[in-house]
């Protein structure tokens, strides 16, 4: 039964060194996805987080160059420092973008920076316009109407099915078409052909859908990678605990395979004996009595003896 022992023990032991190591395998893999997935987490978090902040700076400084492009004597300086600010918070978003866990996710937040973009162009055509043109201002003024309607265009291709019908309904929009009509009149220094109040008005509701078509696509851009880090650390749990119940299953068929070991017969020979024999088989030395002999007669006693019955 010792023996049998040994064999199950040994049995055990060389399915255990494979099971460990599933075990530490699933381990390993379930740490080291729900660490991307946290990582993932993580960068959806800090790109709306930072999507929020640019959003507000450049609302900030949009106000700020308002005002500051008030005064005529600095109404250039006034333009292009606060361009130059806004165009570098705008960058350092982009920064952002191409640090995104998957190609998808930073896809959608580029197309949402350029969406950024296209309204802080309008923005910029629009507080030139109301600070007054001239000859240097005007030419700025057509550059910034021309980039951001190439700008939008060109990212409507890259928007989701929500998100172009949203550009249409604005591009489509009575508004869009007066603001156009009133740009276009005051690039080529012509009479505004409709009221300036109409002017105004078209201006408010075209920045305000671009300001929210741009909400949109951030906010899709986010949940999308968010959803990719769920999907990560879906994964590495699924995973991990499949490995792990195969282990244990493992462990438990061997368990049962080991159990079912026939035990080992071995025989013993042993001799038989002839009453009219007289020798004497020999016990093996290990298993000679452990307990004291008699000592033997004194040889001078058994002399005597001997010589008295004579």
């Amino acid at each position: 039964m010792k023996y049998l022992r040994s064999v199950r023990g040994r049995m055990l032991g060389i399915a255990f060194i494979p099971g460990s190591a599933l075990v530490v395998v699933a381990l390993v893999i379930a740490a080291f996805l729900v660490q991307q997935a946290v990582r993932t987490r993580d960068q959806a978090m800090d790109t709306a987080a930072a999507a929020d902040r640019t959003a507000r700076a450049v609302v900030s400084l949009q106000a700020q160059r308002g005002a500051a492009m008030a005064a005529p004597d600095h109404r250039s300086s006034a333009y292009a420092i606060f361009t130059q600010r806004i165009d570098d918070a705008i960058a350092g978003l982009r920064d952002y973008a191409r640090r995104a866990p998957d190609a998808e996710s930073g896809y959608q937040q580029t197309t949402a920076i350029e969406l950024l973009s296209v309204a802080e162009g309008m923005y910029r055509a629009d507080a030139l316009a109301l600070a007054g043109l001239d000859s240097v201002t005007r030419r700025s003024f057509v550059t910034a109407v021309a980039a951001y309607r190439a700008e939008l265009a060109q990212v409507s291709g890259q928007l989701t099915e929500t998100g172009r019908e949203v550009y249409e309904a604005v591009t489509r929009s009575a508004d869009w078409s007066r603001l156009a009509a009133a740009e276009d009149a005051l690039g080529a220094a012509e009479p505004l052909p409709i009221p300036e109040s109409a002017w105004r008005s078209a201006a408010y509701a075209v920045s305000k859908q671009l300001g929210e078509l741009y909400s949109r696509q951030s906010q899709y851009a986010v949940q999308l990678t968010l959803d990719d880090g769920r999907r990560t650390l879906a994964g590495a749990l699924a995973a991990g605990t499949g490995i792990l119940l195969f282990a244990v299953l493992l462990l438990v068929v061997v368990r049962r395979l080991v159990a079912r070991v026939p035990v080992p017969v071995v025989p013993i020979m042993v001799p038989t004996m002839h009453p009219a024999a007289h020798t004497v088989i020999p016990r093996p030395r290990h298993a000679r009595s452990l307990s004291a002999r008699v000592p033997e007669p004194w040889p001078r006693k058994a002399v005597l003896e001997d010589l008295r019955h004579r």
